[in-house]
């Protein structure tokens, strides 16, 4: 018995390496690195998204207490957000930008802000007073409206409470602009 047990360890030794060096490779594999597009794909990408805006809400546009997300393609992007408690708005805020780049890796395509503005009005209403580093927006499937999926990209922590929503990939639904 103690033999078996001998060569077990042994056999399992030997192979460590190359399970550690495997699970390594499937990780790596897994994170693709952020690359720029070609000014063609970006333009193909912006003429998609162009005049188009996506809402979600959690944990619907109905609860009592719900937080709110709407990124709106209308010159530009604009990401508003609002947390509510019944008919009131408690928090309530909007970075715009008339222009962003975007980069790519896999299937996710990441949008970043360019020149971004920003504006809290509720709770205090005030200008440029919201942390606009370190924020992007995610998108999969750009070019099919049954799968196309957002995913906010928050590297800090400066937004106001409950802020931020919607970390993970979500479906937003696409709604039309009304003046």
């Amino acid at each position: 018995m103690h033999q078996h047990n001998t060569f077990k360890a042994n056999t399992t030794a030997r192979f460590l390496p190359f399970i550690l060096m495997f699970t390594c490779l499937i990780f790596s594999s897994c994170t693709t690195p952020l690359q720029p597009i070609s000014s063609e794909e970006e333009q193909k990408i912006k003429a998609e998204l162009d005049n188009r805006s996506f809402r979600q809400f959690d944990p619907s546009r109905d609860a009592d207490k719900r937080k709110a997300v709407i990124l709106d393609f209308f010159n530009g992007v604009s990401l508003w957000a609002q947390y509510a408690e019944g008919p009131y708005a408690i928090n309530e805020w909007e970075i715009l930008s008339e222009d962003y780049r975007i980069e790519k890796a896999g299937s996710e395509y990441r949008i970043y802000f360019q020149a971004p503005r920003s504006a809290q009005i509720l709770p205090t209403e005030c200008e440029n007073c919201i942390e606009t580093t370190g924020i992007s927006i995610s998108i999969q499937d750009p070019f099919d409206g049954k799968k196309i999926r957002f995913k906010l990209n928050i590297e800090n922590d400066n937004f106001p409470r409950p802020f931020p929503i919607f970390e993970s990939w979500t479906r937003f639904n696409e709604d039309e602009y009304f003046d």
